[in-house]
């Protein structure tokens, strides 16, 4: 794991779901749309135990029915956390057989390179 990581949002269509873990083919979930109130610690510093649990219990999904589009949440701290992400990842992508999600790369790939392919003005195609 990546101490990085803060965790992978999706699920099925019109269904949400924050992604925490898994066990074998299923993924352990929580419902991202509750909430729990902040907690401020007592004078002691000391913050109450039942604060770190959940209101409502992770959820379990086969991995199968997961849609494929998802979002994947890092936070780097620092610098030197963030090059070690860098480095993670990397080492990911040289895994033999392994599809990576993304990989990172120094400069643009050239067929990036021309302006119009992400041509974002309103009423004018970037295929003309």
């Amino acid at each position: 794991m990546m101490p990085q990581s803060l965790g992978v949002i999706g699920g099925k269509p019109n269904s949400a779901h924050y992604f925490i873990g898994y066990v074998g083919e299923e993924l352990i979930y929580l419902d991202p749309h509750t909430t729990q109130p902040a907690v401020e610690p007592d004078e002691r510093g000391c913050l109450p135990d039942e604060s770190f649990h959940c209101q409502h219990p992770p959820c379990r999904m086969s991995i199968a029915e997961l849609d494929p589009s998802v979002a994947v949440g890092f936070f780097c701290k620092t610098e030197e956390d963030f090059n070690d992400w860098c480095q993670q990842i990397r080492k990911l992508s040289l895994v033999r057989g392994a599809l990576p999600m993304f990989e990172l790369v120094e400069r643009q790939p050239s067929h990036f390179s021309n302006p119009d392919v992400l041509n974002l003005t309103p009423g004018r195609a970037t295929w003309e």
